[in-house]
């Protein structure tokens, strides 16, 4: 939970003067009383919405035209009314907000955002947003955490194998792209068509590409688990995505924009932040030992020549299931380039051979290599890495639990929006 609330704590931090006024009971002043939407319970105003789009115009870069006002307003009342369901589940829930966790989280914020707390109530008061405003939403918040947590307690259990298991995929990619991705996602769900969702979802990209941040968007309009966080979904591989969302990924350079992308559950806007080669859990601190059979090619050779190499030296390795086997092969080849290469960091082979060398177990040869002066097949012949330590493996856990209770909010949202009674005022 602690994780979940210092991720939370540092979204409000970064864009804090995205917090606008909630949804809340019929208040005294005449304008405020004109009612957008009934909650259950609750009542969401027309000062609520202009609040919070007034914000979200003021600090996105998004030009606060009528024609912006208008096409955002919609998506402004859903977030809102989700924040009704977030506070009415945290009730129903008996769930209680001590004085130190409120204190505590506002600290983080001023932390985050280089303010003392007089500084930062002056810079909402600037916004015409009170301090009170950003209480509340903090309050929204951490309540809605507290819910979750306290309902993943029977649901959701990380066993010691589903580590195992996760560290065994993190390793078999090792040497393969990984991705440091974010996302905006607007579901069908979330009481629009999907024609509309695909409209929202067009509109968001055209804003990016006019200025308006990633992450500002996606926390005002995502419905996925990273919205919090500006959308950040962490560093995946291929495979753990949609099968569309990871076709996507190949074709995004970094700081470039996706567009929307449909899937079965909804409309994916994917930022590619950057990439890099995987190195497992044990990254460049493992130490191997290493042979090579070189193949020559003169100087200057033909891509037809090269070709040909490549193919004898595939040819030629197919037999080796062991070093010694290896090695007897490579002696045969006659160059004296081939032979063993002793006992290596990792870390110290060039990129392009660490990239081959990770996901190689013991005795296995790697694809033919082309180098400088000829092709090249290598194979380790003895890998010494620690195991993954206690640290690692808790940190291996607290992500899968986190992966668990995020889809888990994302599921009890849905639901609420689904049994809610919403009347949405024109």
């Amino acid at each position: 939970m602690r994780l979940a609330l210092i991720r939370l704590f540092s979204a409000l931090a970064v864009l804090v003067a995205l917090t606008a006024t909630p949804a809340q009971t019929v208040r005294a002043a005449p304008e405020d009383q004109k009612i957008a939407a009934v909650v259950n319970d609750d009542v969401i105003s027309v000062h609520d919405i202009d609040t919070r789009l007034a914000l979200i115009l003021a600090t996105t870069n998004v030009e606060p035209t009528p024609e912006a006002r208008q096409r955002l307003t919609p998506q402004v009342l859903r977030s809102l009314i989700d924040d009704a369901l977030k506070r009415q589940e945290a009730r129903r829930l008996n769930v209680v907000l001590s004085r130190a966790e409120l204190d505590d989280a506002l600290d983080r914020i001023g932390q985050q955002a280089k303010m003392t707390p007089e500084e930062l109530a002056q810079y909402l008061a600037r916004r015409g947003v009170a301090m009170s405003t950003l209480i509340e939403q903090v309050e929204t918040e951490i309540g809605w955490i507290k819910a979750i947590n306290r309902a993943s307690r029977d649901q959701i259990r990380v066993s010691e194998e589903q580590v195992d298991e996760e560290l065994a995929r993190i390793n078999e990619n090792a040497g393969n792209p990984e991705f440091r991705v974010a996302e905006i996602f607007l579901p069908f769900d979330a009481g629009m068509d999907e024609a509309r969702v695909a409209e929202l979802a067009q509109r968001i990209v055209q804003e990016i590409a006019s200025g308006a941040r990633f992450p500002d968007l996606a926390r005002n309009f995502s419905q996925g688990a990273s919205a919090a966080v500006g959308g950040d979904l962490g560093w995946v591989r291929k495979g753990q995505l949609p099968e569309q969302l990871d076709a996507a990924l190949d074709q995004l350079a970094p700081g470039q924009v996706s567009i929307p992308i449909r899937t079965q559950m909804g409309y994916h806007i994917l930022a590619m932040i950057d990439r890099r080669i995987s190195e497992g859990v044990a990254g460049g601190n493992a130490k191997v030992e290493l042979t090579q059979a070189h193949f020559p090619l003169s100087q200057g050779a033909s891509p037809e020549e090269v070709a040909a190499q490549v193919e004898t030296a595939r040819t030629a390795m197919k037999g080796a299931t062991d070093c010694a086997s290896f090695n007897n092969i490579a002696k045969n080849i006659g160059s004296p380039l081939s032979g063993s290469l002793g006992e290596v960091e990792l870390r110290q082979l060039p990129p392009e051979l660490r990239r081959v060398v990770l996901p190689l177990r013991v005795g296995e040869a790697s694809p033919p290599i082309r180098g400088a002066d000829g092709v090249v097949v290598v194979m380790v012949c003895r890998r010494d890495e620690e195991a993954p330590s206690a640290d690692v493996r808790d940190k291996i856990e607290a992500k899968l639990r986190e992966e668990r209770i995020s889809a888990l909010a994302q599921r009890t949202l849905r639901d609420l929006r689904r049994t809610a009674y919403v009347d949405i005022r024109n």
